[in-house]
Parts: structure tokens; sequence; C-alpha cells
């Protein structure tokens, strides 16, 4: 079985910030606990160059890259660790890839800030972390949660975790995975944010929908009744005179709430309308996911010549093939929605973050 790398904090960062030169980071533990936090500042702060270029995911387009300083990646890492320093995490446990944003800071920054070991998880199929710890943090995104729900071992101990949670809608999977953990014993903090803008907002997630609360930077741009999200931040993406962007508007459709607050109603890629009615599709994976046990799903918008947008549905392998056209008829009656074809494949092609990969447009096959 696959064992874990151990790296010293100047080899993770190095690997980390150039994956070009030596191919992506594999499993991977670096101790930072060891160095000392006035160390590790100094040793990040050395090492971040002034500009560091990421790409975009590339699931609603071809992929972008986008610029931001080493003191913009070094301010976010701090502010996401000070959502997380109450719960006194005593190492942390990632499958985020340095490779984006999210990654780059919870992966490579965050543990540094917190003086915390680091195991890094990239893909299935690896042992337990060498890490005894009782506390833990988790930098999860949305595969995460099978690999802690199925082996309970995988956290050892862990009287507490907190989990932190960025690059997709939280899947149905997290909810069973603080069940199974004792809600007690678990906090879930999401982040919501973009390549562009960096994190933009938090909430805790507990019964019900929660409110979005802009992260201490951030303000609101344009007219408080605009449905589009609009923000400006010392984060955001480095124009090319080297300047963080004066103001983005996201994708993101949102009811503000206060000078501070907000509720997300979906994302443009992901908000369709089919007869007149908006539909937004992460509401329509959420509620597929729960009647449909399968390996994973994703629903699909495609042009249908008749009927303008429509939904296709791709399910990877179901528990029970023969029930999933009946199923997703049942649940999807409920919302109004009907889906124009579903096919069954081996696998959903996704990025290493969680998000499907694009899919060219093309014209739907009625049933």
């Amino acid at each position: 079985m696959e064992s874990y790398q151990e790296l010293a904090p100047p080899e993770l960062l190095a690997r980390s910030l150039d994956p070009g030169a030596t191919g992506p980071l594999g499993p991977t533990v670096t101790r930072w606990d060891r160095l000392g936090r006035e160390a590790a500042e100094e040793l990040v702060t050395k090492a971040l160059p002034d500009v560091v270029e990421l790409c975009t995911s590339g699931s609603t387009g071809p992929a972008a890259p986008w610029r931001h300083s080493g003191r913009q990646l070094w301010a976010e890492a701090g502010m996401l660790a000070d959502l997380v320093r109450a719960d006194r995490p005593r190492a942390v446990l990632s499958f985020a890839p340095p490779t984006h944003l999210y990654g780059l800071i919870a992966t490579a920054l965050l543990p540094a800030v917190l003086g915390l070991p680091l195991c890094y998880w990239p893909r299935y199929g690896l042992p337990t972390p060498a890490i005894d710890a009782d506390r833990w943090l988790v930098v999860a995104i949305p595969w995460a949660f099978p690999v802690l729900l199925r082996d309970q071992s995988v956290l050892g101990r862990r009287e507490r975790v907190t989990v932190l949670h960025s690059t997709a809608t939280l899947p149905a999977t997290a909810g069973d995975f603080v069940s199974a953990a004792g809600p007690d014993r678990v906090r879930l903090i999401e982040l919501f944010g973009s390549t562009e803008t960096g994190a933009i907002a938090h909430r805790e997630q507990a019964a019900g929908t929660s409110p979005w609360t802009l992260m201490d930077d951030v303000r609101f741009t344009d007219d408080p009744a605009d449905a589009r999200l609009g923000v400006t931040s010392p984060r955001l993406a480095l124009t090319p005179e080297g300047r963080p962007m004066a103001r983005w508007t996201t994708d993101d459709y949102v009811q503000r709430l206060d000078d501070r607050s907000f509720h997300f109603h979906g994302r443009r890629h992901r908000l369709i309308k089919v007869n007149g009615r908006r539909i937004d599709l992460d509401l329509v994976e959420e509620r597929l996911r729960a009647a449909l046990p399968c390996a994973d799903l994703s629903c699909v918008p495609v042009t249908d010549r008749i009927r303008g947008e429509h939904v296709e549905l791709l399910v990877a392998g179901p528990h029970e093939p023969q029930l999933v056209h009946r199923r997703t008829a049942e649940t999807l009656r409920e919302l109004g929605v009907t889906v124009g074809r579903i096919t069954i494949v081996d696998a959903i092609d996704r990025s290493d973050t969680g998000k499907p990969r694009r899919i060219a447009d093309r014209r739907a096959v009625s049933p």
C-alpha cells in the first residue's frame, strides 16, 4: 500500500508553488509543529513569490489564469486560521490540491499559520494518516466525506473535528459524516469564494439554511437590490499593473440581508429556465443524491431544439440501475422538473477539486 512521504516545510512550499517542476504533490506529511510559528512565518514569507498565478477550475468554460500576490495568500491563510482557532485543532488532514487557490492557501499555508502537522491525502485508497491527534482540522472538498465515512479510523481518536469545506456545493455525504461522527463533536464551516476573489464569505453549517457572512475585509458593492453578488476586497486578483481589482461581480445570485450577510440563491451557470421556471441544478442534484444510491451523479444543462435549455442526468455506479428512471421521476416530480435524458456511465469526469469538467453543448435526445 502506498505510504506518505515526509516533506520538510521548505520542500512542501516549493512543490506546492511550482507543481510543473516536480509533478502533482503526492501523499505527504509535513511537520510544521516542529518549526515554531515565528520560524514558519519567516520561512513562508521568504518562499512566497511576489505574484502567484492560479487557474480557475474550467467547469464553466476554459480555465483562466488569475494572479494574486504572496501577501494576499498569506493574509487569507491568517483569516482562515481565525475561523478555526477556537476549536484548538492539533493536526490538519487536507484533501484539497494546492494547484488551486483554496488548496494552496488551506493545504500549504494554513497549517503553517497554525503551527500544526499536515497530512495531505490526494486520492482514494491511502492508509490511515501517520499522525495521532484527538482534535483534527479537515480541509475538505466534496469527495472527502465518503472517505471519512467509509473508514472511521482515518481520524483516529477524533474527539473533536473541525471541517473547512469549499470549491463546490456541500454534498449530502457531509451531513452523513456529521451524524456518524456525532454532531456535538463536529463543526462544519463552509467557505464561499472563487479564484478571482479569494474567500468572500463563510458560514457554519447548522439546521436550516444559514446566511453567509462576509469575511472581515470584504464589502458589498452595487445596489442592495441587485441580484448579482458584487464585492470589493484587498484580496481580489491583481490587475496587470499589480494592484487588486477595485471590484468584482460574480455569477452568483444572492439576497442581501444587511451590510454583512446574504442568502445564496444559485450560480448563473447552474440556474436554467425550463418552460418558464428557473431551476437550480445544485438543488436538483442534492435531492437526487438522497434518492439514488450511487458512486456519483451530475445534472448537465443542454440545448434542446424544442424546449430550449434542458437537463441531462449522468449517473455513475448506481446500486440499483433498474430503479434509476423511476426514482428520478418520483424525486423530481415534487420540484416540477423533468430530465430529458438519463445516462448511466462508468464515471463522471471531474477536476481535482471535485467539479464536473465542462461538457460541450449538445442537443438532448428524448428518452
